[in-house]
C-alpha cells in the first residue's frame, strides 16, 4: 500500500465511522515526543491515529472489520484508535 492509497482508506475509514483524523505523518522529532515507536508508520505515510466524539466510538469488533476490508489493522489505544497499512 502507497501512502496515497493508505491516505483514501483513512478517509473511507473516517466517512465511515465520522471519527477525526488527528496524528498522520510525524517528523522524527515529534514521533519522540508523542512516544512514538522508533520504527512508527507514521514516519512513512502509512499511519494514522483517529479521534471520536464522546460516546460516538465504534465497537471494535465492527470497527476492526472495516479497518480490515479497507487494507488496514486498527489498534484500540485507549482515547483513539490506531490505523496502519495491512
Amino acid at each position: 500500500m502507497t501512502p496515497t492509497q493508505f491516505m483514501d482508506a483513512a478517509r473511507a475509514y473516517v466517512a465511515w465511522s465520522r471519527g477525526s483524523i488527528t496524528s498522520y505523518v510525524r517528523s522524527p522529532e515529534r514521533n519522540k515526543q508523542v512516544k512514538g515507536h522508533p520504527d512508527s508508520l507514521h514516519l512513512i505515510g502509512l499511519a494514522c491515529d483517529v479521534g471520536y466524539s464522546p460516546n460516538a466510538t465504534p465497537p471494535l469488533a465492527t470497527a476492526k472489520r472495516r479497518a480490515a476490508k479497507l487494507g488496514m489493522r486498527l489498534i484500540r489505544e485507549g482515547s483513539h484508535d490506531h490505523l496502519q497499512a495491512h
